[in-house]
């Protein structure tokens, strides 16, 4: 039975389980007028339409978009209506879903929309916040809608109040299906692994403790030492373990809080990369600060940003360019060396950009951080070719990063905000002690084939 083929209303999709396929079967099958499909971030919309493309689904058939990219569309095509303007490049993203939210609630559109698509469908409901809601309540109002999503995957806190599950969202759009068959673990060779992630999410939705001593063969509870170098060695042994796979995708969930504390782990622990942020805040900084200085200053603020993304290296570069300009040495200079030189008599970003790429090309270095370094190296070409300032080329680049999504690296740890909706065979939580109930489901349902969990008592949350 197609999606549409169900009363207008919820699915509640559990991880795991199908939600994505849910919605490209429907669409498949679709005849009428386009779908709305509707999501949260450019990059699950891009994930989307790969996944669409990629099954053959006309792209006629659908018109998809985040919600706070489809609320601009729409009061930019009627700003007479909406009463609301964004003033240059900043968008005020509540004055913007308000004065949509006023456009449909008049009512004044329902005809161009019931003209334009055939239907509604909302990914990911749980991450609405409460204007979003009543957007796509205005929306429903209309057009059939579907809305997908699982309550217990809600971790997001950063676009404001959200409704509650079931006294604002079910009451709007009452559950027609609950999605229960666990196809990443069934397909994966790994059938008790789902079940069991499937019977855990019952417990924790309502409300009790899990023990993971319990949990089936695919599941190593591991219990944390006390001493924090013997965690170090306890976390890089269960990493290797996993690298001795071959081809093993491996997803490490670190603290959401301190971030430092994944990027020393990626730092520390060989082959693991850092999976960043979409804000790249580290970049812009960085960006700013190479910006702001010249020549020999330049080459130091250079160097701080090889530090943040190459392990052991800055030092040992700093000290035998000081070495070299004493004198000749044994080996000689390497090119990236002799480049770090120039900036002595010379100066400009385009230096700064030959510095990267050659240290990127060397072999054997641990580049922890590969793709904030490769938006940099592109920036620097934007801003050598633009003739423009780093970090405004930083930004841009970044925007282009938004939209594309993050690369998933071999080894990437990153916390359960980054992580959710990714998976991997393996995954490995670093410390399941501070999770709550909702950052633990998200967690232990990353992993396809085997889970690894550190924490000091074997009962969670």
């Amino acid at each position: 039975m197609s999606l549409f083929d169900l009363p207008p209303g919820a699915v509640v999709a559990p991880a795991g389980c199908g939600k994505t396929q849910t919605i490209v079967d429907a669409l498949a099958g679709h005849d009428g007028l386009p779908v709305l499909v509707l999501t949260h971030t450019n990059a699950g919309v891009t994930a989307l339409r790969t996944r669409l493309a990629r099954s053959g689904v006309p792209a006629d058939r659908y018109r998809l978009a985040t919600i706070d990219g489809w609320a601009l569309k729409l009061i930019t095509l009627y700003p007479g209506l909406a009463g609301h303007r964004n003033v240059g490049s900043a968008i005020d993203y509540p004055g913007t879903q308000d004065a949509a939210v006023a456009v449909l609630e008049s009512g004044v559109l329902a005809p161009v929309l019931r003209a334009n698509y055939g239907r509604l469908v909302v990914d990911e409901y749980q991450d609405c916040s409460a204007r979003q809601h009543r957007l796509v309540r205005a929306l429903a109002a209309e057009l059939p809608c579907h809305v997908l999503g699982d309550p217990l995957q809600c971790i997001f806190d950063f676009n404001g109040a959200r409704p509650d599950w079931d006294g604002d969202v079910i009451p709007a759009f009452p559950t027609v299906l609950e999605l229960d068959v666990p196809h990443r673990w069934v397909n994966a060779g790994q059938p008790e692994l789902g079940q069991w992630i499937l019977d855990v999410r019952a417990e924790l939705l309502r409300g009790a403790q899990i023990d993971l001593r319990t949990a089936p063969p695919a599941v190593c509870w591991i219990q944390l030492p006390d001493d924090q170098a013997d965690r170090q060695r306890e976390r890089a042994a269960a990493v290797a373990a996993v690298r001795g796979r071959a081809g093993a995708g491996l997803l490490i969930i670190g603290d959401a809080r301190p971030v430092k504390s994944r990027i020393d782990f990626a730092r520390a622990t060989t082959g693991v990369q850092v999976i960043e942020p979409v804000d790249m805040s580290d970049l812009i900084t960085a960006a700013g600060e190479i910006e702001a200085a010249a020549g020999v200053d330049r080459l130091n603020a250079t160097l701080r940003f090889v530090s943040q993304v190459i392990a052991g290296v800055a030092n040992p570069l700093a000290q035998r360019i000081n070495a070299l300009r004493r004198g000749p040495q044994d080996p000689p200079a390497s090119d990236v060396e002799r480049t770090c030189i120039r900036f002595f008599a010379e100066d400009g970003l385009a230096l700064v950009r030959d510095i990267l790429e050659e240290l990127r090309a060397t072999a054997g270095l641990h580049v922890y951080r590969p793709h904030m370094l490769a938006v940099m190296i592109a920036a620097l070409s934007r801003a050598t070719a633009r003739g423009i300032d780093l970090r405004t080329a930083a930004i841009a680049e970044r925007e282009v990063q938004r939209i594309k999504g993050r690369p998933l690296p071999a080894r990437g740890i990153g916390s359960t905000l980054l992580l959710k909706g990714l998976e991997g065979e393996h995954a490995i939580i670093l410390d399941a002690d501070p999770m709550t109930a909702q950052h633990l489901y998200v967690a232990i349902s990353r992993a396809s084939t085997s889970l690894t969990v550190f924490s000091t008592d074997p009962r969670v949350p």
